[in-house]
């Protein structure tokens, strides 16, 4: 295991390539579903199949959240 593996497990501080590796691609994410969102909702074909994705999107993370994984 390496050491940054073991020192995020203890919460120790975490060297800077580490943290640019995972926190990049994280951040990169959230703004591409925030922006994906705000496109959808200003977009003029307001849909009922739109938001049923987003529903049974919503739901099923939820449902995998707090479900117990078996690892």
């Amino acid at each position: 295991m390496t050491v940054a593996a073991t020192a995020a497990g203890r919460g120790g501080p975490m060297p800077l390539p580490w943290v640019l590796l995972i926190d990049t691609p994280a951040r990169s994410m959230i703004i591409v579903s925030v922006s994906a969102v705000i496109l959808w909702w200003k977009s003029h074909r307001k849909c009922a199949g739109g938001i049923a994705i987003f529903a049974v999107s919503v739901a099923a993370t939820g449902a995998l959240a707090v479900s117990p994984l078996h690892v």
